[in-house]
């Protein structure tokens, strides 16, 4: 999926400060109704990504959903792992959603370089392309649960404690549709009121994503 390819072109984010004169965007070319819309969450960006996706990798060097979140303050950020695809997709929707409890208990943004989701993702991505990690391909999760984990500074115990919540089982549910919206257009994927999807070939630009964020909201 070639999004953003010109990223480190980029040498400001005042290309999202920009103005722009909005437009109509059309179902189909710049965006899909999701046939399983995501429930309960409306006003909101959801960007779908995998630990081993390299669109997803360049996307959290630049931050796009905090420099989005910039222009468009008012509308709530997260990010949906997905499970099925790498070797440790449960591990580490697991690994995520107790980052994303601990940072909601701690009103802290996801999108937020401080928060524990932007830690823990930064972790994985370097581990993963930087140090060419592989934990054994699949046969050694407990490495790959000690990644996520020293991140944020807490223990297996504590992980295993929060998998038996309430909680824990009500934010692993909804990642289970970033499974299926993976499989539009592969990763990233970014999701607009749990409704609609931003097809690859919208996003040209960080205007451009913008711009159709901006105006699918308001739908």
């Amino acid at each position: 999926m070639k999004v953003f390819s010109k990223i480190v072109k980029f040498s400001t984010i005042a290309v999202f400060l920009l103005h722009f004169n909005a437009s109509a965007l059309t179902e189909g070319k710049e965006y899909i109704v999701l046939h399983s819309p995501i429930p309960s969450v409306p006003n909101s960006v959801i960007e779908v990504f995998s630990y081993r996706c390299t669109h997803c990798y360049d996307h959290h060097k630049f931050n796009t959903l905090e420099k989005i979140k910039e222009k468009l303050p008012n509308l709530n950020y997260s990010f949906y792992p997905v499970s099925s695809m790498g070797d440790y997709g449960k591990q580490a929707n697991e690994v995520f959603a107790f980052a994303y409890a601990k940072d909601k208990e701690n009103n802290i943004d996801s999108t937020d370089q401080n928060s524990f989701t932007y830690k823990v993702a930064d972790a994985y991505f370097s581990a993963y392309f930087k140090k060419k990690e592989r934990w054994e391909n699949g046969e050694n999760p407990e490495a790959f649960y000690d990644v996520g984990l020293k991140a944020m500074g807490v223990t297996k115990n504590d992980l295993e404690f929060f998998l038996k919540t309430d909680e824990a089982n009500k934010i692993l549910k909804s990642y289970e549709y970033a499974n299926d919206i993976s499989k539009n257009y592969g990763t990233p994927g970014f999701v607009v009121n749990g409704k609609y999807q931003i097809t690859p070939q919208a996003i040209t630009s960080p205007q451009a994503l913008i711009k159709a964020i901006e105006e699918l909201s308001k739908l």
